[in-house]
């Protein structure tokens, strides 16, 4: 007759060791950021695919995030096509021999006839418009400009095609605050409202752990580099 106290205990020792090899693997890292400031930020202009470089600013806060990520391993680097976010990472960087992949999947959402503008410009100069623009609406795109919901799809492709390339790589990603509440939505299974529920701050470091069939958050918008003292609390 078997033992069935034996059994039992063969069979939750196993349940115990590939849960223990489940935890333990060590699989990719997204190190997500968005660009530094520039001076379309600091005037408060909307940008859209309107393509600004950094301010002086931006490059020094571009230049502290790389002191930043000095000893993190990254195998490969993203970045958006816009200069404002290509010199963020060009500039953190360095001169690391790391590969730089610049795409148009990143760019921030296309705001078309709103771009170079502020909200006060807007409101005077659409004021039919500038309701709908604040309302959270998935569908809503200012003329020639993009929807939330066609960004989202976007960034959960370029996102998706990234992990499956280098589901066990360290990856940097260097995009937009718009966008990158998308993506952030996507990666962690949360509804398309979900891009409403996330800040970005210039320069500001996020990091999630991605496994096959899921990402983990460990880090949000982390600034403390740019003021000097880094918080390495959920770093390795």
């Amino acid at each position: 007759m078997p033992n069935t106290l034996t059994s039992l205990t063969n069979n939750n020792r196993c349940t115990f060791k590939c849960i223990v090899f489940r935890i333990s693997i060590r699989m990719g890292t997204l190190l997500i950021v968005r660009h530094g400031e520039t001076e379309w930020n600091a005037e408060g202009r909307i940008q859209g695919h309107t393509d600004i470089g950094l301010s002086e600013k931006g490059a020094e806060q571009a230049r502290s995030l790389g002191g930043r990520l000095a000893g993190l391993p990254i195998d490969v680097a993203y970045t958006s096509d816009l200069r404002r976010s290509s010199e963020t990472a060009k500039l953190a960087l360095g001169d690391r021999d790391i590969v730089l992949i610049e795409t148009p999947m990143l760019r921030e959402y296309h705001k078309g006839a709103f771009e170079g503008m502020t909200l006060a410009e807007i409101k005077a100069q659409f004021p039919d418009e500038y309701p709908k623009y604040l309302v959270k609406d998935l569908g809503y795109a200012p003329e020639g400009g993009e929807t939330t919901r066609d960004a989202s799809a976007r960034m959960k492709k370029i996102f998706n095609q990234i992990r499956s390339d280098h589901l066990n790589e360290n990856v940097l990603v260097v995009s937009h605050g718009g966008v990158l509440r998308a993506a952030m939505a996507s990666l962690l299974g949360m509804p398309l409202e979900g891009n409403w529920s996330f800040v970005f701050g210039n320069c500001g470091l996020t990091m999630l752990d991605t496994h096959e069939d899921n990402a983990v958050l460990r880090l949000f918008n982390d600034t403390s580099h740019l003021n000097g003292t880094v918080n390495h609390g959920m770093l390795d």
